[in-house]
């Protein structure tokens, strides 16, 4: 029986879900195993519905000590209830990861947000030391795995910016420039706001500009501006980018194809390559030295006597 059209559009791989839900693959094909996340098989493979999987976002990350009702929806609550004015640093000073959570969490403890800093601190660095939260590109999603509500008073994300940038072990092996610092309080939050953030920077022209910006209420402005792309679906696609190949004008063009054509005769031809033929040259007289003739003695004349 064949499949109904447009049924395959709804439908996610393996690789697409652990992008849509910004983990690792592993991860996610050990939460399918386990039955954790909804999931059918189509020809032996994986596949997964997108509405089943917001629906799992929604409701499946809800803790038992949570009241629902008063947890606000991670898919629509709108990023600048989590990123005030104060939130947005341009110019870290840090130097090192570990100054870079320092210096995050310090913005978030003087702004009240953030009840137990070192609590706070220790809880992202022992998440750091399982993977880098680093993505290629120059962005960092810095979080930790345990939600404690009590010791954050309210969910927050601050952004921060190097502008020489720092070693933060990327995929890539290149500087992370953007570092994205989420206390967001409750499980409910977690995934939902970590997804978007990762999808609104997925284009590197966005990533460009932040990067770029010198005011603080620019780069608020454009992190909102993509991030209600992301929840009303109308993000643009992201094409691949094309390496870029230089053009050689006429001649050059003419002189590459001549020097290859002259390459592929010299490698097919078995037969060495003829001497040109000349005038001999003459070759250089042996220098013998002349015969020295010997000088005779003339004999010694005696005196007559007297």
């Amino acid at each position: 029986m064949g499949k109904k059209p447009g049924t395959d559009a709804q439908l996610l791989t393996m690789h697409e879900l652990a992008s849509y839900l910004h983990l690792d693959e592993a991860t996610v094909a050990k939460l399918v195993t386990a039955g954790k996340i909804p999931a059918l098989q189509l020809d032996r493979q994986w596949r997964f519905k997108r509405a089943a999987i917001d629906e799992w976002i929604e409701q499946q990350l809800v803790g038992d000590d949570e009241n629902f009702a008063d947890v606000p929806d991670g898919m629509k609550l709108p990023l600048e209830d989590l990123l005030p004015d104060q939130a947005i640093m341009t110019n870290l000073r840090a130097k090192t990861p570990m100054g870079v959570i320092e210096e995050l969490a310090a913005r978030a403890y003087t702004n009240g947000w953030l009840v137990d800093k070192p609590w706070f601190v220790g809880a992202v660095v022992e998440r750091e030391s399982l993977s880098s939260t680093a993505m290629e590109g120059g962005v960092a999603f810095l979080h930790t795995r345990a939600k404690d509500k009590g010791k954050i008073n309210r969910p927050f994300v601050i952004v921060g910016r190097s502008w020489e940038g720092i070693a933060f072990n990327a995929p890539d092996g290149n500087p992370t420039y953007l570092f994205f610092l989420l206390g967001l309080k409750y499980d409910r939050l977690h995934l939902p706001i970590l997804g978007r953030l990762a999808r609104a920077l997925r284009n590197p022209t966005t990533i460009a500009k932040l990067r770029s910006l010198s005011s603080p209420d620019q780069l608020r402005a454009l992190l909102l501006k993509e991030d209600a792309a992301v929840r009303l679906g109308t993000a643009p696609e992201i094409t691949p980018q094309v390496s870029f190949v230089p053009k050689l004008d006429r001649q050059l063009r003419l002189r590459a194809i001549r020097r290859l054509q002259a390459q592929k005769d010299v490698a097919n031809d078995p037969t060495p390559p003829k001497k040109k033929k000349g005038k001999p040259k003459p070759k250089p007289k042996p220098n013998i030295a002349a015969p020295v003739t010997p000088i005779k003695k003339r004999p010694a004349i005696k005196p007559e006597p007297a």
